[in-house]
């Protein structure tokens, strides 16, 4: 048996009843509907997380045109033409 932890929370009403439409619709439990918005809060916060990450080392170290061109170049040499009709 897992381990858990039972706690109250406190939410507007309209929001309340929005929340238990939606969850019934979906087939869960109160726990597993807000144990699930928690991942995807977590999972949203870990990918902006990264996006910054990504765009800070790109500003620290911006791609080279040169180098970016010449990719393009070979790429365009080496791959099929396909014919998208």
């Amino acid at each position: 048996m897992r381990n858990s932890v039972k706690f109250t929370v406190s939410i507007p009403t309209e929001a309340y009843d929005e929340m238990e439409t939606i969850r019934k619709k979906a087939g869960l439990t109160r726990s597993a509907f807000f144990f699930g918005a928690f991942l995807a809060w977590k999972d949203t916060r870990r990918r902006e997380n990264a996006v910054k990450a990504y765009l800070t080392g790109y500003r620290e170290t911006p791609e080279d045109p040169a180098l970016a061109e010449a990719m393009a170049r070979a790429a365009a040499e080496i791959l099929p033409v396909e014919d998208w009709r």
